[in-house]
């Protein structure tokens, strides 16, 4: 062997060897994360495969919160569109990848949230990557709660402006923030082309509507209020609300009042939509941009069309029955009282999202190993998903759970408190 190759050898094995340190320290502190096998549709009953020995588990874990991701009307929608369009897009949108479903499903969407337009994207985080990287760049300030989806906080930092948190729902911070950041902290934006003039720098308030690991809610009201006082743009993402809160389905937005006074609202199907992929509401100029200059838009491969075939028919769920989120918002709330009574601490949640809220990695994974052994499935979350000394159990509600399944969780949930009492 050359003296390259044994240069280059020795350097592949002492950086294997790095990787395989690091994954025993995950071990070692309770963070180590490993895949597991769902092998049914995505339903309060589904069968995982534990290693080679399968079991089916009752689940309360699942972001499917009206139950449409195994629903009839949304699977045949999805299967009629594959047998018609094909399994992929086979292009970007700009090239030849832009379909008929795709435009329906956007104009539906952007009905349904009352904008000019949409906009859709393979997955919710590059919807969030496209949003706040073509907007906002040097010179700009972005203010986000410490809260937000990583998508949102990595997109903030990888856009080149200024990217500020304050602490979840501390409004006033926030504001201080759009306020008060030194000029001299965000570099001078250039001029986009000889000759012309310069703009003006722009500040944005970026937040969640429903936080994932937690299942509060922000206050958009406050959260307008503030950025009109600071000059400030709005982003939502509404990935948790839509489908879910208002009376329309429509979101946080809506059940607060303040819908018409989002710049921009950033969803996804995955969720309450039951498929999968993201979109972008907002004016006509905001979308145009987009689709001229977003990254994540331009260079990759559209939503497969059967995700969006079936996106379309669970959004006309959604539209004519409203009991579906009665019933899950009606469960979760149930089911936080329960909790409540028992002792747990549940956070603030006002969703189908309820946190069990143990302190150290170990309780959450004790916790969750005990409900497996009652034929229950509710992973434990652990740093760096949530703070330290936060690990929990986040158990998710769905409008197909029955009281049975719910009273099964809550008898399981009375034991565990006698470990955790």
């Amino acid at each position: 062997m050359t003296a390259g190759g044994q240069a280059g050898g020795d350097a592949r094995a002492k950086w294997h060897a790095r990787l395989l340190a690091r994954l025993q320290e995950r071990r070692e502190s309770g963070l180590y994360r490993e895949l597991r096998k769902v092998e049914s549709a995505s339903g309060p009953r589904v069968w995982i495969d534990g290693n080679g020995a399968g079991r089916e588990y009752l689940q309360f874990c699942t972001n499917n919160y009206l139950g449409l991701a195994a629903d009839p009307e949304v699977v045949e929608a999805g299967r009629e569109a594959l047998a018609k369009y094909g399994a992929g897009a086979g292009a970007s949108r700009l090239v030849a990848g832009s379909m008929t479903l795709h435009h329906e499903l956007e104009e539906a969407l952007a009905r349904f949230k009352g904008t000019e337009r949409a906009l859709l994207f393979p997955t919710g985080f590059m919807a969030n990557l496209a949003v706040l990287t073509t907007f906002a760049g040097e010179g700009d300030l972005i203010v986000s709660d410490k809260l937000n989806h990583a998508s949102l906080l990595d997109a903030a930092k990888f856009s080149g402006a200024v990217a500020r948190t304050f602490p979840h729902r501390r409004y006033e911070r926030a504001e201080e923030l759009l306020t008060k950041t030194r000029r001299h902290e965000a570099p001078p934006r250039t001029k986009d082309h000889e000759g012309e003039e310069e703009f003006d720098s722009v500040k944005f308030l970026v937040t969640d509507s429903v936080f994932s690991m937690d299942g509060d809610v922000a206050d958009l009201r406050e959260v307008c209020a503030v950025a009109r006082r600071a000059g400030a743009m709005v982003i939502v993402d509404e990935a948790h609300g839509t489908g879910v809160l208002g009376e329309r389905g429509g979101g946080l937005a809506e059940l607060q009042g303040v819908e018409g006074e989002m710049d921009v609202t950033v969803g996804t199907l995955s969720k309450a939509l039951g498929s999968v992929g993201g979109f972008v509401c907002g004016s006509g100029a905001v979308i145009e941009t987009l689709i001229n200059a977003a990254r994540s838009f331009i260079y990759t491969t559209a939503l497969p069309p059967a995700c969006a075939a079936s996106a379309l028919a669970a959004l006309r769920i959604v539209q004519r029955e409203p009991q579906r989120r009665e019933r899950v918002m009606g469960l979760a709330g149930a089911v936080k009282r329960a909790l409540l009574e028992m002792g747990f601490d549940c956070g603030d949640s006002a969703s189908p999202i309820i946190p069990v809220i143990l302190g150290e990695p170990e309780a959450a994974l004790k916790a969750a190993a005990f409900l497996r052994e009652r034929g229950i499935w509710v992973p434990a979350i652990r740093p760096p998903t949530v703070a330290r000394g936060t690990a929990r159990l986040r158990i998710s509600l769905m409008a197909t759970h029955s009281d049975e399944d719910v009273e099964q969780l809550l008898v399981a949930m009375r034991d565990l408190r006698k470990i955790f009492a």
